[in-house]
């Protein structure tokens, strides 16, 4: 995994919290995360298509557990 590459989904992944979560990295579990709701998911997986060009299926996206388990959908892809 190229860390450059990892480095730019969490910017794009830290971004979507408040003030720019910086303490969200790759081994952040992110349903665990204060603002994590329902309507976070669906911002989290709209993000990922539109900054990586990447449809994440559901069962995917459900099977997930940290940061770096969606940044690796996105490069799988």
């Amino acid at each position: 995994m190229a860390q450059s590459e990892l480095n730019r989904f969490l910017q794009v992944f830290q971004t979507l919290f408040q003030d720019g979560n910086s303490l969200i990295n790759a081994d952040t579990q992110f349903r665990n995360l204060e603002e994590w709701s329902s309507m976070q998911a669906l911002i989290v997986i709209a993000a990922i298509d539109e900054h990586f060009g990447v449809t994440v299926a559901e069962r995917e996206f459900r099977e997930a557990k940290t940061v770096a388990d969606l940044h690796q959908l996105t490069i799988k892809k």
